[in-house]
């Protein structure tokens, strides 16, 4: 272990117990990422000396969309990893409380919300509990887990869901998080770990403000945090000076960490190293696949890609070849003048290889409908610049704007500097962001996340207009069709249509 926590502590004692958390956070339904991470976990367990306490644990998102086989491959990838607990993040109320209920039942791991109530006689009721005690070796670990505060504001159940669930605010979760914390330092149980979904910002809040908190196993914001820093990821108690540390392995299960920490006989950190890991440094696991393939039916080879593009690091905050491939796509498919897709939407990336049906469902996981809309200049303007103004918010959000047809230029201030559209000749028009057309239309295919005005894109709700086309499908039907189609190996690359400046 590399990092000695020594500031502000007590004298040293003899006897320390040393623990090995292999975490998760975020996967988000990426199934080729399962089965690496699979692997990866196996790896764990075989070289963690049996002398050590082994935890696993995942913070939240395992599963995403409403597709019940996609999410059920996710309950069964957790249950064969052995992971103890996990806490219901958002993207597990994509699917309706009814699915989520009906796959979490065969959970073999611990399902917790503490900062939640459980309406009587809910689907839930009895299958979320608020924390509970891990033994390991002899050593006892309370673990607590908290859901996301913006829950209903991410999800599209919110009816369904609230009569179910009622999520805490963030200071009342601090006075029963605190409480709980007492109760089992009351009861012997000195090392206390936080299964947190509610994103980077309220676990610093978390750890600042809540005693006896060792560690948070972070998630929601995804936030790729590497190695431990004081002040970023560590932080220590103004009144006792024992350390709390917070992890998270960003997103779309592209990492996972491994976190080795000593305690003192007093439930006190006195060693930590986390190191984060790249999935792809793993194979896929050949056991997973074929488990995968009994719930979701084997996945079919549609083509192959030649080269592919790097995932960028800031997905929300870059251009993305991968959503530029998929907007070509729709545009292309759905014969429109111009295609965007929300940062957001997509979910990690292509490789290069042969490349199946699954591949492309899980990079699209959401299965929205497809809509060609009529944007106004002003209209495409006015969203440029709101999905621009996500470079200066620390999380990101709501995320740049992909496109297809349209070229532009912001600064790191998120101002809309230039702005081109781009006819299917290749013809370049300029379109004045400064005072934009407001009666010239262009044809937009999007999904109706972003057509009924979700996530702050109310410029674009344009579902219920009567020239508004809607087809029953989403963005991983036309990528199917169009890679099937094709002939030749496909490269993605980035191609400078969206381009950031000083």
């Amino acid at each position: 272990m590399v990092n000695s926590i020594s500031q502000n502590m007590a004298s040293p004692v003899q006897k320390r117990t040393n623990a090995s958390i292999f975490y998760i956070n975020d996967v988000h339904g990426r199934t080729s990422n399962m089965e690496k991470i699979t692997s990866a976990s196996q790896t764990f367990d075989t070289f963690t000396p049996s002398s050590v306490d082994k935890l696993k644990m995942c913070s939240g998102d395992t599963m995403l969309g409403q597709n019940p086989k996609v999410n059920t491959a996710a309950n069964k990838f957790l249950n064969i990893n052995n992971i103890m607990a996990t806490v219901i993040g958002n993207h597990e109320c994509d699917q309706a409380p009814t699915s989520l209920a009906s796959i979490i039942k065969d959970a073999k791991y611990k399902i917790l919300g503490h900062n939640v109530k459980v309406a009587k006689g809910s689907e839930f009721d009895g299958k979320i509990t608020k924390s509970y005690i891990q033994e390991a070796n002899g050593n006892k670990y309370g673990v607590i887990a908290l859901m996301p505060y913006d829950l209903y504001i991410r999800i599209k159940s919110k009816d369904q869901y609230s009569k179910n669930l009622e999520v805490n605010p963030l200071e009342q979760t601090i006075k029963d998080v605190q409480q709980e914390v007492d109760d089992m330092k009351k009861q012997g149980v000195n090392k206390i770990i936080v299964l947190s979904h509610t994103g980077y910002e309220q676990e610093v809040k978390l750890a600042k403000a809540v005693e006896g908190i060792d560690i948070i196993l972070g998630g929601h914001s995804h936030d790729l945090i590497k190695g431990i820093e004081e002040g970023k990821n560590l932080f220590y108690s103004p009144r006792t000076g024992e350390p709390t540390i917070i992890t998270q392995a960003g997103r779309d299960g592209d990492h996972f960490g491994i976190l080795n920490v000593e305690f003192d006989e007093n439930g006190v950190i006195k060693k930590a190293q986390n190191n984060v890991s790249k999935a792809a440094n793993f194979q896929r696991n050949l056991a997973l696949r074929e488990i995968f393939d009994e719930v979701m039916g084997k996945a079919q080879v549609i083509g192959t890609i030649a080269t592919a593009a790097p995932m960028p690091e800031q997905i929300l905050k870059e251009e993305n070849p991968h959503a530029s491939f998929i907007a070509d796509i729709m545009r292309n498919e759905l014969k429109s003048d111009i295609a965007m897709i929300n940062a957001a939407n997509l979910r990690g990336c292509f490789e290069a290889g042969k490349i199946t049906d699954r591949d492309v469902s899980s990079t699209t996981p959401f299965k929205n409908k497809m809509l060609v809309i009529n944007l106004t200049e002003k209209e495409i303007v006015d969203t440029l610049k709101y999905a621009s103004s996500s470079m200066t918010k620390n999380d990101g959000k709501p995320g740049l704007m992909q496109v297809s047809g349209l070229k532009y230029t912001i600064n790191k201030k998120g101002e809309l500097l230039d702005l081109k559209y781009t006819d299917k000749q290749g013809k370049e028009v300029s379109i004045d962001v400064n005072n934009p057309n407001i009666f010239k239309k262009y044809s937009v295919a999007v999904d109706d996340f972003c057509g009924k005005g979700r996530d702050g894109f109310t410029m674009m709700n344009k579902f219920n207009d009567p020239d508004t086309k809607v087809y029953d499908f989403d963005k991983d039907k036309l990528a199917i069709d169009y890679i099937k189609r094709q002939t030749e190996p496909i490269n993605i690359q980035k191609d400078g249509r969206i381009k950031i400046v000083d």
